[in-house]
């Protein structure tokens, strides 16, 4: 498997299972949203399984956008796991207190089906990254974790700055 910045994916009917590596940033986070939603929109019954044993870095927009994404998913009869964490992304899940918010498993089985997720999304957005994007995934991260909001204070400010021009 590749491990530059990516993710492969497997689709098996109303089941969707990404394998993210490398690192992750907004703009990456970008796309993956991007490509997502869509699925998430045309199969509102699906389970996502996010894979990220390969992952080596997310940053906060990124955990923004699993949040954004879980949420979107929570509301149907499907389910929204992260798997297999790496130990760089347990830890800015647990540092962030979101270890109780995900549903996190350690799924052997998809390393199996890792080899035949041969078909790769897209690293590049639709679009540019805009600061509403970004904006919002930290206002997901304060929603859940509102003891954060502090942290991100500053860059929510500059951002919501940013768009009222």
């Amino acid at each position: 498997m590749n491990t530059s910045t990516g993710v492969h994916f497997l689709q098996d009917g109303d089941r969707l299972i990404l394998f993210v590596f490398g690192r992750v940033t907004a703009n990456e986070a970008y796309a993956l949203y991007q490509q997502l939603a869509t699925w998430l929109g045309d199969h509102a019954t699906g389970t996502v399984f996010v894979d990220m044993d390969h992952t080596n870095y997310i940053d906060s927009t990124t955990v923004g956008t699993l949040i954004k994404l879980h949420k979107q998913q929570r509301g149907g009869p499907g389910g929204f796991f992260l798997c297999n964490l790496s130990p760089q992304v347990r830890d800015v899940i647990e540092k962030t207190k979101l270890d109780r918010y995900f549903s996190i498993i350690e799924n052997t089985e998809l390393h199996q089906l890792e080899e035949r997720a041969l078909e790769r999304m897209p690293i590049t957005g639709q679009g540019d990254l805009n600061a509403a994007f970004v904006l919002d995934a930290h206002n997901d991260i304060c929603e859940v974790v509102p003891e954060m909001k502090p942290q991100f204070a500053g860059l929510i400010d500059i951002l919501e700055q940013q768009i009222a021009r």
